[in-house]
C-alpha cells in the first residue's frame, strides 16, 4: 500500500481482517484513534461511497443548512418547490464560508464578504461592484460559470446521501439489494406512507468513540443479555440471526419483536407489511454510516456522524405509517417507543466508549470474532479493510 497511512496500518494487518471469521483479526488500533486514519477514511472510504448526512424532513422550504463532512464544509438547501441540493459551502469568489448557521432565506444566499449572491439552486445571481464601484458586471465574466459547486446527492427513506467524489454508481445501483428487500418487507406502499414523528420523533447522542465502534456494536446482538436486559426480554438473543444482505449491508434479524407498547391503542401497522412476519425486526447497517430498524409499526434511521477520530454523534429519527406520525391519539405510543429506543442506544454508550479506551492498549491487536454472533461485525471489518486496500492499490 503506497500511501502515508501505511506507516500505521500494514497490508499484512489488513489482509488478516479478510480471513474467514473464525480466523480473522479485527482492524488494528490505529484505525480507531489516529487523525491520520480519520482523514484517510474521509477521502478513501466516505468520499467514494454514498454517505448519509442529514434527514431532509427537518429541512424547511427556503432553508439553508451548513454541514461539517469530516472537516469539509458542505451546504444543504431546500428550494421553495421542495428540491433539495447539496453544495460545497464556499463562495466562488474568494472561498469564504457562505453559510455558518442554519437559516431561513428569501430564496437567496448573500456572501457576507463581498455580497456575491446565489440562488438556493446554486446559480450565481449577482456580483456587486465586480468591475469597479457601481459596475456590477464584467465583460468576459459569466455568472453561469461561477455558481456554487454541487455535490452529488440522493434521498431514500427521508435520508440525504452524498457521494463526494461523484464516481460511485448511482445510489439506486449501489443499494439495489437493500432497497428491494425493504420494499418487499414493508409492502408496495410502505415507503410512501413513511412520515417522521411530529412529536417524540428522534434524539441526538454524542459518544466518545470512533464511528466504526458504534456500527460494530449495532451489528451484533451478542451483548444483548449483558447490556440490554430490557430489550433482551422481548427480543432475546436466541431469536436473533446474523444476515449478510449485500456487499455494503449486513445486520441482525429477530423473529421476536414485541416492545409491549399500549395494547389499548396500538400503533397502526404498515398495511402492506408481510403478514407472515409481523413479529420480525430487522436491523441492518448500510455502510458506511446508516443504521436502520424495520418493524411492522415503525421504521427508524440513525445517522452516525464521525466528528473526530475518537468521537461521533448519533442522530435518530423514527417514522410511522401515515397519520400515526402526527395524530395526537398516538402521542403516548410515540413517546413510549422513543423512550424505549433511546434507552437502548444510551445503554450502548458506555460499552462503545470503553472499547475506545481499549484501543489505546498495545495488548489489543484486533481481537477475535465469534463465528456465530460476530458474522456481521466481521463483514463490516472486511468492508473497511477492502476500502483501505483498494485505495492503496490505486496509488
Amino acid at each position: 500500500m503506497s500511501l502515508p497511512i501505511q506507516s500505521l496500518l500494514s497490508a499484512d494487518q489488513l489482509q488478516s481482517v479478510l480471513r474467514p471469521v473464525g480466523e480473522a483479526r479485527g482492524m488494528p488500533n490505529a484505525a480507531y484513534n489516529t487523525e491520520e486514519a480519520f482523514r484517510f477514511e474521509r477521502d478513501h472510504l466516505f468520499a467514494p461511497n454514498w454517505t448519509a448526512i442529514a434527514f431532509i424532513d427537518s429541512l424547511q422550504a427556503g432553508e439553508a443548512r451548513p454541514v461539517d463532512f469530516l472537516g469539509l464544509p458542505l451546504l444543504i438547501t431546500r428550494q421553495r418547490d421542495g428540491a433539495v441540493n447539496v453544495f460545497h459551502n464556499v463562495c466562488s469568489h474568494r472561498g469564504f464560508q457562505l453559510v455558518d448557521t442554519t437559516r431561513r432565506t428569501n430564496g437567496l444566499l448573500v456572501c457576507p464578504y463581498h455580497s456575491w449572491t446565489y440562488a438556493l439552486s446554486g446559480e450565481l445571481k449577482a456580483t456587486p461592484h465586480i468591475g469597479g464601484v457601481g459596475v456590477h458586471n464584467l465583460e468576459g465574466f459569466r455568472c453561469a460559470d461561477h455558481g456554487l459547486r454541487p455535490v452529488r446527492s440522493h434521498v431514500w427513506l427521508g435520508v440525504l446521501f452524498v457521494n463526494l467524489d461523484g464516481k460511485a454508481p448511482t445510489f439506486s445501483e449501489s443499494a439495489a439489494t437493500v432497497i428491494d428487500r425493504y420494499r418487499r418487507l414493508m409492502g408496495p406502499d410502505g415507503e410512501s406512507l413513511l412520515r417522521p414523528a411530529i412529536t417524540h420523533g428522534g434524539a441526538s447522542i454524542d459518544v466518545n468513540c470512533n464511528w466504526k465502534l458504534a456500527l460494530e456494536n449495532y451489528l451484533e446482538a451478542y451483548h444483548l443479555p449483558f447490556i440490554h436486559p430490557g430489550l433482551n426480554s422481548y427480543s432475546p438473543l436466541d431469536r436473533h440471526a446474523c444476515e449478510i444482505i449485500s456487499g455494503n449491508c449486513a445486520g441482525q434479524v429477530t423473529a421476536s419483536f414485541d416492545p409491549g407498547l399500549d395494547r389499548a391503542n396500538p400503533l397502526p401497522l404498515f398495511p402492506g407489511w408481510d403478514p407472515e412476519r409481523l413479529a420480525t425486526g430487522e436491523y441492518p447497517v448500510l455502510y458506511p454510516n446508516l443504521l436502520l430498524g424495520f418493524q411492522a409499526n415503525h421504521v427508524f434511521a440513525m445517522i452516525v456522524h464521525p466528528v473526530s477520530s475518537v468521537t461521533c454523534r448519533e442522530e435518530l429519527m423514527i417514522f410511522y405509517a401515515g397519520d400515526a406520525a402526527n395524530d395526537d391519539c398516538y402521542l403516548g405510543e410515540r413517546k413510549s417507543n422513543l423512550d424505549a429506543w433511546t434507552m437502548v442506544f444510551n445503554e450502548d454508550i458506555e460499552p462503545c466508549e470503553r472499547m475506545q479506551v481499549g484501543r489505546q492498549s498495545p495488548g489489543y491487536t484486533g481481537g477475535a470474532f465469534s463465528p456465530v454472533h460476530d458474522v456481521c461485525s466481521h463483514h463490516f471489518h472486511q468492508w473497511v479493510a477492502k476500502q483501505y486496500l483498494a485505495a492503496g492499490s490505486a496509488n
